[in-house]
C-alpha cells in the first residue's frame, strides 16, 4: 500500500478515522494528537483540529458574553444601591441592586439544583407527594429556592471573581484558537 498523499512512498500506518494509508512523513506531521486519537491522515488531522478550534472559539464567546452581562448587571446594581432613597423605595432599590449583583450566580444555582434533581430522578425514579388534592410529582421547588437564595447571597461576592476568571479563560481560549489555526496551516 502507498501513502494517500505521496503515491511514490510506502505506507507505514493507517488513519484511524477514515482508513487511508499514510507514509512516515505524514504520520510524523500528525503525531501531535496520536496518543488521544490514534494515527490520522493529514485531512482527518486538519478536520480534528478544526473541531477543536471551533470548540474553543465557542467557549471563548460564551465566557466573554457571561462576563460582560455579569459586569453590566453588577455595576448597575451598585449604582442603584448608591442612589437609593430613604424609606420603602430605598429598600426596594437596595433589593433590586442586590438582585442584579448576585443574579447570575442565583440563576446558575437554580439551574444546578434543577439538573441535580433531574439526574437523581433519572437514576432513582421520581418522587411523589400525597396531598389533599391527590398525588403529584415532587419537583423539589423548595430546594431550588434555597439554592437560588444562597446563589444570590454568595453571588454578590463571587460575581467579581467570576468576571475576572471568565475574561482570563476567554484570553486563554483565544490563544488556543490561534494555536489551532497555526497547526491547521502547517498541515
Amino acid at each position: 500500500m502507498n501513502c494517500v498523499n505521496h503515491a511514490d512512498r510506502q505506507a507505514v500506518a493507517q488513519c484511524k478515522q477514515c482508513g487511508a494509508y499514510v507514509c512516515e512523513e505524514c504520520r510524523q506531521k500528525t503525531q501531535g494528537i496520536a496518543k488521544d486519537y490514534g494515527v490520522l491522515c493529514p485531512d482527518c488531522f486538519r478536520r480534528k483540529f478544526e473541531e477543536i478550534r471551533d470548540y474553543y472559539a465557542g467557549i471563548k464567546s460564551k465566557k466573554i458574553l457571561s462576563a460582560t452581562v455579569s459586569l453590566i448587571c453588577y455595576i448597575i446594581g451598585i449604582v442603584i444601591m448608591l442612589i437609593s432613597l430613604p424609606g420603602i423605595w430605598g429598600t426596594i432599590k437596595v433589593l433590586i441592586g442586590l438582585l442584579l449583583m448576585g443574579g447570575y450566580c442565583a440563576v446558575a444555582s437554580w439551574r444546578f439544583a434543577s439538573n441535580s434533581i433531574d439526574e437523581y430522578d433519572m437514576k432513582h425514579g421520581a418522587t411523589y407527594v400525597i396531598t389533599d388534592t391527590g398525588i403529584s410529582r415532587d419537583k423539589s421547588t423548595w430546594l431550588k429556592v434555597v439554592f437560588f437564595i444562597l446563589g444570590l447571597v454568595f453571588g454578590i461576592f463571587i460575581t467579581p471573581v467570576n468576571i475576572i476568571r471568565w475574561y482570563i479563560q476567554a484570553a486563554v481560549n483565544k490563544k488556543r484558537v490561534a494555536d489551532c489555526e497555526e497547526v491547521i496551516a502547517s498541515v
